[in-house]
Protein backbone atom coordinates (compact mmCIF):
# COMPACT_ATOMS: atom_id res chain seq x y z
CA UNK A 1 0.00 0.00 0.00
CA UNK A 2 1.29 3.43 -0.74
CA UNK A 3 0.69 6.14 1.93
CA UNK A 4 1.26 9.53 1.39
CA UNK A 5 2.64 12.48 3.64
CA UNK A 6 -1.25 13.78 4.36
CA UNK A 7 -3.83 11.69 6.74
CA UNK A 8 -6.39 12.14 3.85
CA UNK A 9 -8.19 8.38 3.16
CA UNK A 10 -9.91 9.41 -0.30
CA UNK A 11 -7.64 12.13 -2.20
CA UNK A 12 -4.81 10.42 -3.88
CA UNK A 13 -0.98 11.54 -2.46
CA UNK A 14 1.86 13.42 -3.83
CA UNK A 15 5.15 12.78 -4.11
CA UNK A 16 7.44 10.12 -2.70
CA UNK A 17 5.33 7.35 -0.66
CA UNK A 18 6.29 6.65 3.35
CA UNK A 19 9.05 4.01 3.63
CA UNK A 20 7.29 1.40 5.72
CA UNK A 21 8.06 0.10 9.22
CA UNK A 22 6.15 -2.63 10.45
CA UNK A 23 5.49 -2.34 14.49
CA UNK A 24 1.98 -4.43 15.27
CA UNK A 25 1.69 -2.31 18.37
CA UNK A 26 -1.79 -2.87 20.34
CA UNK A 27 -3.66 -0.68 23.27
CA UNK A 28 -7.15 -0.67 24.42
CA UNK A 29 -9.39 2.84 24.24
CA UNK A 30 -12.77 3.59 24.76
CA UNK A 31 -13.90 -0.23 24.94
CA UNK A 32 -11.83 -1.36 22.04
CA UNK A 33 -9.02 -2.91 21.01
CA UNK A 34 -6.55 -0.48 18.42
CA UNK A 35 -4.16 -1.87 16.00
CA UNK A 36 -1.02 0.50 14.55
CA UNK A 37 0.07 -2.29 11.78
CA UNK A 38 3.18 0.20 10.38
CA UNK A 39 4.67 3.51 11.01
CA UNK A 40 5.45 5.32 7.13
CA UNK A 41 8.52 7.47 7.17
CA UNK A 42 9.16 10.63 5.10
CA UNK A 43 11.58 13.19 4.94
CA UNK A 44 8.97 16.05 7.20
CA UNK A 45 7.15 13.27 9.58
CA UNK A 46 5.43 10.22 9.93
CA UNK A 47 2.40 8.63 8.78
CA UNK A 48 0.20 5.77 10.52
CA UNK A 49 -2.89 4.02 10.46
CA UNK A 50 -4.98 2.98 14.05
CA UNK A 51 -7.20 0.07 12.66
CA UNK A 52 -10.15 -0.97 15.26
CA UNK A 53 -11.78 -4.25 14.38
CA UNK A 54 -15.80 -3.12 14.86
CA UNK A 55 -18.42 -5.78 16.80
CA UNK A 56 -20.98 -7.31 14.00
CA UNK A 57 -23.49 -7.60 16.05
CA UNK A 58 -23.41 -3.94 18.01
CA UNK A 59 -22.70 -2.20 14.69
CA UNK A 60 -26.07 -4.09 12.97
CA UNK A 61 -28.26 -3.02 15.79
CA UNK A 62 -26.50 0.58 15.72
CA UNK A 63 -27.62 1.05 11.96
CA UNK A 64 -31.12 -0.65 12.08
CA UNK A 65 -31.51 2.32 14.70
CA UNK A 66 -30.16 5.27 12.66
CA UNK A 67 -31.67 3.60 9.56
CA UNK A 68 -35.40 4.66 11.64
CA UNK A 69 -33.79 7.78 12.58
CA UNK A 70 -33.37 8.95 9.32
CA UNK A 71 -36.73 9.35 7.85
CA UNK A 72 -37.51 11.55 10.72
CA UNK A 73 -36.43 15.46 10.99
CA UNK A 74 -33.99 15.29 14.17
CA UNK A 75 -32.74 18.25 16.53
CA UNK A 76 -29.23 18.65 16.31
CA UNK A 77 -29.60 17.62 19.90
CA UNK A 78 -31.03 14.17 19.12
CA UNK A 79 -28.52 13.94 16.09
CA UNK A 80 -25.54 13.80 18.73
CA UNK A 81 -27.06 11.61 20.84
CA UNK A 82 -27.59 8.97 18.00
CA UNK A 83 -24.14 9.69 17.16
CA UNK A 84 -22.29 8.80 20.84
CA UNK A 85 -24.01 5.44 20.55
CA UNK A 86 -21.67 4.50 17.39
CA UNK A 87 -20.27 1.27 18.17
CA UNK A 88 -16.77 2.64 17.78
CA UNK A 89 -15.26 6.31 18.79
CA UNK A 90 -12.48 8.18 16.93
CA UNK A 91 -9.09 8.76 18.63
CA UNK A 92 -8.79 11.99 19.98
CA UNK A 93 -5.08 12.78 20.60
CA UNK A 94 -4.21 15.66 22.37
CA UNK A 95 0.00 15.32 22.28
CA UNK A 96 2.28 12.67 20.60
CA UNK A 97 5.84 12.14 21.56
CA UNK A 98 8.35 10.59 18.75
CA UNK A 99 11.31 8.24 20.51
CA UNK A 100 10.47 10.33 23.47
CA UNK A 101 10.49 13.97 21.90
CA UNK A 102 7.05 15.74 22.27
CA UNK A 103 6.01 16.79 18.70
CA UNK A 104 4.91 20.53 18.88
CA UNK A 105 3.82 21.11 15.70
CA UNK A 106 -0.15 20.14 14.71
CA UNK A 107 -0.85 16.82 13.22
CA UNK A 108 -3.82 15.89 10.79
CA UNK A 109 -6.20 13.20 10.78
CA UNK A 110 -9.16 11.52 8.68
CA UNK A 111 -11.76 8.80 9.53
CA UNK A 112 -13.48 5.91 7.98
CA UNK A 113 -15.44 2.67 8.56
CA UNK A 114 -15.41 -0.21 6.47
CA UNK A 115 -18.90 -2.43 6.44
CA UNK A 116 -18.25 -4.96 3.73
CA UNK A 117 -21.58 -5.75 3.59
CA UNK A 118 -23.21 -2.53 2.80
CA UNK A 119 -20.28 -2.03 -0.13
CA UNK A 120 -18.80 0.80 1.08
CA UNK A 121 -15.31 -0.77 1.16
CA UNK A 122 -13.94 0.59 -2.07
CA UNK A 123 -11.60 3.18 -0.82
CA UNK A 124 -10.55 0.99 2.09
CA UNK A 125 -9.47 -1.96 -0.06
CA UNK A 126 -6.07 -1.14 -0.64
CA UNK A 127 -5.46 -0.53 3.86
CA UNK A 128 -7.41 -4.32 4.06
CA UNK A 129 -5.08 -5.73 1.93
CA UNK A 130 -2.20 -4.17 3.41
CA UNK A 131 -3.53 -5.49 7.08
CA UNK A 132 -4.58 -8.71 5.80
CA UNK A 133 -2.43 -10.26 9.05
CA UNK A 134 -5.27 -8.37 11.29
CA UNK A 135 -8.41 -8.13 9.23
CA UNK A 136 -10.20 -10.80 7.11
CA UNK A 137 -12.68 -10.27 4.14
CA UNK A 138 -15.36 -9.76 5.66
CA UNK A 139 -14.09 -7.91 8.94
CA UNK A 140 -16.29 -4.54 9.70
CA UNK A 141 -13.69 -1.50 10.51
CA UNK A 142 -12.80 1.63 11.09
CA UNK A 143 -9.19 3.63 9.65
CA UNK A 144 -8.35 6.44 11.50
CA UNK A 145 -5.10 8.09 9.66
CA UNK A 146 -2.60 10.03 11.02
CA UNK A 147 -0.05 12.49 9.81
CA UNK A 148 3.03 13.41 12.05
CA UNK A 149 5.72 15.99 11.72
CA UNK A 150 8.61 15.18 13.27
CA UNK A 151 10.36 16.82 16.74
CA UNK A 152 12.25 19.31 16.21
CA UNK A 153 16.07 18.75 16.12
CA UNK A 154 19.74 20.31 15.97
CA UNK A 155 21.49 17.32 15.28
CA UNK A 156 22.38 17.25 11.50
CA UNK A 157 23.22 13.56 11.52
CA UNK A 158 19.13 12.86 12.50
CA UNK A 159 18.78 15.33 9.87
CA UNK A 160 20.31 13.41 7.40
CA UNK A 161 19.04 10.52 8.56
CA UNK A 162 15.20 11.96 8.26
CA UNK A 163 15.99 13.00 4.34
CA UNK A 164 16.80 9.67 3.50
CA UNK A 165 14.21 8.39 5.19
CA UNK A 166 15.87 6.38 7.28
CA UNK A 167 15.28 7.03 10.78
CA UNK A 168 13.53 4.35 13.17
CA UNK A 169 10.24 4.95 14.77
CA UNK A 170 11.18 3.20 18.38
CA UNK A 171 8.35 4.45 19.92
CA UNK A 172 5.29 6.74 20.08
CA UNK A 173 3.49 7.58 23.12
CA UNK A 174 -0.08 9.40 22.75
CA UNK A 175 -1.45 11.14 25.24
CA UNK A 176 -5.77 11.51 24.37
CA UNK A 177 -8.69 13.67 25.52
CA UNK A 178 -11.14 12.77 27.40
CA UNK A 179 -14.39 10.77 26.18
CA UNK A 180 -17.91 12.88 26.98
CA UNK A 181 -20.77 11.78 27.17
CA UNK A 182 -23.98 14.03 27.01
CA UNK A 183 -26.69 12.99 29.26
CA UNK A 184 -29.98 15.03 27.79
CA UNK A 185 -32.39 17.23 30.10
CA UNK A 186 -33.43 19.15 27.36
CA UNK A 187 -34.75 22.39 29.29
CA UNK A 188 -35.74 25.17 27.43
CA UNK A 189 -36.65 28.77 29.34
CA UNK A 190 -36.84 32.00 28.27
CA UNK A 191 -35.00 35.19 30.58
CA UNK A 192 -35.42 39.19 30.58
CA UNK A 193 -32.30 41.28 30.41
CA UNK A 194 -32.19 42.59 33.49
CA UNK A 195 -34.39 40.05 35.23
CA UNK A 196 -33.28 39.40 39.05
CA UNK A 197 -33.70 35.57 38.94
CA UNK A 198 -34.83 32.51 37.35
CA UNK A 199 -35.08 29.20 39.66
CA UNK A 200 -34.84 26.22 37.08
CA UNK A 201 -34.90 22.16 38.87
CA UNK A 202 -33.76 19.47 37.14
CA UNK A 203 -32.44 15.69 38.50
CA UNK A 204 -29.09 14.40 37.32
CA UNK A 205 -29.98 11.65 34.84
CA UNK A 206 -27.16 9.66 36.07
CA UNK A 207 -26.74 10.13 40.15
CA UNK A 208 -31.11 11.30 40.23
CA UNK A 209 -29.69 14.09 42.68
CA UNK A 210 -32.00 16.89 42.33
CA UNK A 211 -30.14 20.37 41.40
CA UNK A 212 -31.38 24.18 40.96
CA UNK A 213 -29.94 26.64 38.74
CA UNK A 214 -30.11 29.79 40.26
CA UNK A 215 -29.82 32.08 36.67
CA UNK A 216 -29.28 35.79 37.02
CA UNK A 217 -27.94 39.28 35.80
CA UNK A 218 -28.93 38.53 32.69
CA UNK A 219 -27.94 40.67 29.34
CA UNK A 220 -27.97 41.81 25.65
CA UNK A 221 -25.00 41.02 23.17
CA UNK A 222 -25.04 43.06 20.25
CA UNK A 223 -22.62 41.37 17.49
CA UNK A 224 -22.73 42.67 13.96
CA UNK A 225 -22.01 40.04 11.27
CA UNK A 226 -20.58 42.52 9.20
CA UNK A 227 -20.92 44.72 6.02
CA UNK A 228 -21.64 41.70 3.84
CA UNK A 229 -24.56 40.62 6.04
CA UNK A 230 -25.53 44.08 7.18
CA UNK A 231 -26.98 42.91 9.69
CA UNK A 232 -26.65 41.71 14.13
CA UNK A 233 -27.20 38.90 16.01
CA UNK A 234 -28.47 38.90 19.72
CA UNK A 235 -27.76 36.82 22.38
CA UNK A 236 -28.22 37.01 25.94
CA UNK A 237 -25.94 36.26 28.40
CA UNK A 238 -26.87 34.88 32.04
CA UNK A 239 -24.64 34.05 35.22
CA UNK A 240 -25.67 31.14 37.50
CA UNK A 241 -25.04 29.30 40.12
CA UNK A 242 -25.96 25.65 40.81
CA UNK A 243 -27.08 23.66 44.05
CA UNK A 244 -25.76 21.20 45.06
CA UNK A 245 -22.25 21.68 42.91
CA UNK A 246 -22.59 18.98 39.77
CA UNK A 247 -19.40 16.21 40.15
CA UNK A 248 -16.49 17.36 38.96
CA UNK A 249 -16.42 15.53 35.88
CA UNK A 250 -19.64 17.00 34.61
CA UNK A 251 -20.63 20.38 33.15
CA UNK A 252 -24.05 21.97 31.75
CA UNK A 253 -24.51 22.23 27.78
CA UNK A 254 -25.95 24.95 26.69
CA UNK A 255 -27.30 25.31 23.25
CA UNK A 256 -25.59 28.64 22.10
CA UNK A 257 -25.66 27.80 17.99
CA UNK A 258 -27.91 27.59 15.18
CA UNK A 259 -28.60 27.29 11.54
CA UNK A 260 -30.29 29.62 9.07
CA UNK A 261 -30.61 29.83 4.96
CA UNK A 262 -30.81 33.08 3.56
CA UNK A 263 -33.54 33.99 0.93
CA UNK A 264 -31.81 34.37 -2.51
CA UNK A 265 -30.95 37.83 -3.84
CA UNK A 266 -31.50 39.66 -7.06
CA UNK A 267 -28.80 41.35 -8.26
CA UNK A 268 -29.42 42.96 -11.53
CA UNK A 269 -30.70 39.83 -13.54
CA UNK A 270 -28.45 37.17 -11.34
CA UNK A 271 -30.04 35.13 -8.71
CA UNK A 272 -27.39 34.40 -6.07
CA UNK A 273 -27.43 30.84 -4.36
CA UNK A 274 -29.34 30.83 -0.80
CA UNK A 275 -26.32 31.21 1.79
CA UNK A 276 -26.48 28.63 4.44
CA UNK A 277 -24.83 29.35 8.31
CA UNK A 278 -24.04 28.14 11.17
CA UNK A 279 -23.31 30.56 14.25
CA UNK A 280 -22.01 29.20 17.62
CA UNK A 281 -21.10 31.16 20.77
CA UNK A 282 -18.12 30.32 22.49
CA UNK A 283 -18.79 29.62 26.54
CA UNK A 284 -22.03 27.66 25.58
CA UNK A 285 -20.72 24.80 27.51
CA UNK A 286 -20.60 26.02 30.71
CA UNK A 287 -17.86 28.20 31.65
CA UNK A 288 -16.82 31.51 33.42
CA UNK A 289 -15.83 34.85 31.52
CA UNK A 290 -13.83 35.13 33.89
CA UNK A 291 -11.15 32.36 35.69
CA UNK A 292 -9.79 33.42 39.00
CA UNK A 293 -7.38 31.46 40.97
CA UNK A 294 -7.40 30.88 44.34
CA UNK A 295 -4.65 30.33 46.87
CA UNK A 296 -3.61 32.27 50.03
CA UNK A 297 -0.56 34.38 48.39
CA UNK A 298 -3.05 35.67 45.60
CA UNK A 299 -5.83 36.06 48.15
CA UNK A 300 -8.23 36.00 45.18
CA UNK A 301 -11.37 33.63 44.96
CA UNK A 302 -13.87 32.77 42.58
CA UNK A 303 -16.87 35.21 42.21
CA UNK A 304 -20.02 34.42 43.58
CA UNK A 305 -23.91 34.65 43.23
CA UNK A 306 -26.92 36.14 45.71
CA UNK A 307 -26.74 32.60 47.04
CA UNK A 308 -22.94 32.63 48.28
CA UNK A 309 -21.96 30.09 45.22
CA UNK A 310 -19.51 30.17 42.56
CA UNK A 311 -20.93 31.88 39.39
CA UNK A 312 -20.84 30.35 35.98
CA UNK A 313 -21.98 31.48 32.46
CA UNK A 314 -24.15 30.75 29.73
CA UNK A 315 -25.93 31.69 26.28
CA UNK A 316 -29.12 31.92 24.44
CA UNK A 317 -30.14 30.47 21.44
CA UNK A 318 -28.43 33.28 19.04
CA UNK A 319 -31.28 35.90 17.06
CA UNK A 320 -31.56 38.09 14.65
CA UNK A 321 -34.51 39.65 16.43
CA UNK A 322 -33.58 41.54 19.67
CA UNK A 323 -36.22 40.59 21.90
CA UNK A 324 -37.75 41.24 25.30
CA UNK A 325 -37.01 37.76 26.18
CA UNK A 326 -34.27 35.35 24.73
CA UNK A 327 -34.98 31.16 24.95
CA UNK A 328 -32.17 29.51 26.72
CA UNK A 329 -32.07 25.49 25.67
CA UNK A 330 -30.11 23.26 28.39
CA UNK A 331 -29.72 20.44 26.17
CA UNK A 332 -27.99 18.35 28.75
CA UNK A 333 -25.41 17.06 31.36
CA UNK A 334 -21.74 16.48 29.85
CA UNK A 335 -19.80 13.49 31.76
CA UNK A 336 -16.53 12.07 31.49
CA UNK A 337 -16.97 8.01 30.68
CA UNK A 338 -13.09 7.65 29.71
CA UNK A 339 -10.60 9.54 31.58
CA UNK A 340 -7.24 10.65 29.59
CA UNK A 341 -4.75 8.20 29.48
CA UNK A 342 -1.22 7.82 28.05
CA UNK A 343 -0.09 5.08 25.70
CA UNK A 344 3.67 4.27 25.73
CA UNK A 345 4.28 1.87 22.47
CA UNK A 346 7.43 0.52 21.67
Amino acid sequence: MKVYYNSSLWSKGRGLWGWPQRVNWQFDYAGAKRYIPAIYRFSKGIAFDVITILDEEKLKKFLERNEIAEGKKLSPLQKRLIEQEHPCQDLAISRIWINGKQVLGGYSSSYRICIPWLEQEEALKPVRRAYSFILKDSTPFACQRYSVPYPETDSKYQKLLRLLRLEKVKSIRLSTFPVKRLYPLDIRFKMSAGEREKEIHFIHPVTGTQHKLYLQNASSIKVPLGEALKRDLYIMQAMYEIEPALPQSDSLQFDSSFQYTEEPEVLGDIYSPSAVASIGIIGGADGPTSIFISSKESGKTVPCGMHGLPLHSCYSVPSFQKENASLFHLEGINTILYDSEEFNLQ
